[in-house]
C-alpha cells in the first residue's frame, strides 16, 4: 500500500491524527482538483453536489439578500471544508461559495461523504468539532461587524487570508474586496490608503502588500485571534503555512 503525503487541509490533519486508517479510507473516496479565482461550486438553495477540503486554495461563503446585496460571511481554508450542510442533513444552503483564492481542493460527491461519515466515527468526531468552530465563528462575526470599525475588520481580513495563502498573492477586483467587507468600494480605497500611511501596507497599482504584518495584527480587531485560537481548539493546531508571519500581496484589480 503506497503511503499517503501528509494532508494539507486541518481535517483530515486532524483526522490522522485520531485514527490514521479511517482518514486513509476517507481519502480514498477524495478527488483533487483545481478551482480558479471566482469559481462557483455551490449555489443557493441549490443541491450540493460536492464537499470540499481547501488545500491551498481559499472559498468564500456568501449571503445575498432579496434586493441584490451581498456579504461574506466566512472563509473556508486549509482549516476547514464547505458543504458543511450536507453532513447536517440539509442537502442545500442559501448560501453562495465561490472560489476567492485559486488553488488546490479534494472534494467528494455529497451522498459518498453522507456514507462515509454514517461509517466512519473519527470522522464524525471531528466535523462535531468543526461545526462548533463555524458556530462560533459567525457569531464573532455578527459581532464583529456590529462593533468594529471597517480598517480593524479589514487588518482581521487581510490576516486571515495570508494565513490561507501560500503564494502571498491574489487577484480580485475591488468590487470582490468591498463584498468581503460588506462595505463600499470607495470605503476600501480609503482603508486601504490610511492603513499604507501607517506603513502596515504599500498600496500601489491596485496591490496590497502587508509590511508590518506585526502591526497588523496589533491593529485588527480581537475577532482575527479568538477565531484563530477557537479553530486551533476545536480543529487542530494550523499547519506551517498558516503559521507563517511573512509577507503577503494581494492584488486587487
Amino acid at each position: 500500500m503506497v503511503a499517503l503525503p501528509p494532508p494539507q487541509n486541518r481535517l483530515l490533519a486532524a483526522l490522522r491524527t485520531e485514527d490514521p486508517a479511517a482518514e486513509a479510507q476517507l481519502r480514498e473516496g477524495l478527488e483533487s482538483v483545481e478551482l480558479d479565482l471566482h469559481a462557483r461550486v455551490m449555489g443557493p438553495d441549490r443541491p450540493i453536489a460536492h464537499v470540499y477540503f481547501p488545500e491551498t486554495g481559499v472559498l468564500s461563503q456568501i449571503q445575498q439578500m432579496r434586493n441584490g446585496s451581498a456579504v461574506e460571511v466566512n472563509l473556508v481554508g486549509s482549516d476547514g471544508m464547505a458543504g458543511l450542510a450536507v453532513y447536517l442533513g440539509g442537502g442545500t444552503s442559501p448560501m453562495e461559495v465561490t472560489c476567492s483564492a485559486p488553488g488546490t481542493f479534494l472534494r467528494m460527491r455529497s451522498a459518498d461523504f453522507m456514507a462515509e461519515a454514517a461509517r466512519n466515527p473519527p470522522l464524525l468526531k471531528v466535523l462535531h468539532g468543526y461545526t462548533q468552530a463555524v458556530l462560533e465563528i459567525r457569531a464573532q462575526a455578527i459581532g464583529c461587524d456590529r462593533f468594529h470599525a471597517v480598517e480593524a475588520r479589514a487588518a482581521r481580513w487581510l490576516l486571515e487570508m495570508d494565513d490561507r495563502v501560500p503564494e502571498h498573492e491574489l487577484t480580485m477586483t475591488h468590487e470582490s474586496l468591498a463584498l468581503m467587507l460588506g462595505v463600499r468600494r470607495q470605503t476600501v480605497s480609503a482603508m486601504a490608503s490610511h492603513l499604507c500611511q501607517q506603513g502596515l501596507i504599500v498600496y500601489r497599482r491596485g496591490s496590497i502588500e502587508i509590511v508590518d504584518r506585526v502591526g497588523l495584527e496589533a491593529g485588527a480587531c480581537e475577532c482575527y485571534e479568538v477565531i484563530r485560537d477557537e479553530l486551533a481548539r476545536l480543529v487542530g493546531p494550523p499547519g506551517p503555512r498558516e503559521r507563517k508571519a511573512q509577507a503577503a500581496v494581494l492584488t486587487t484589480r
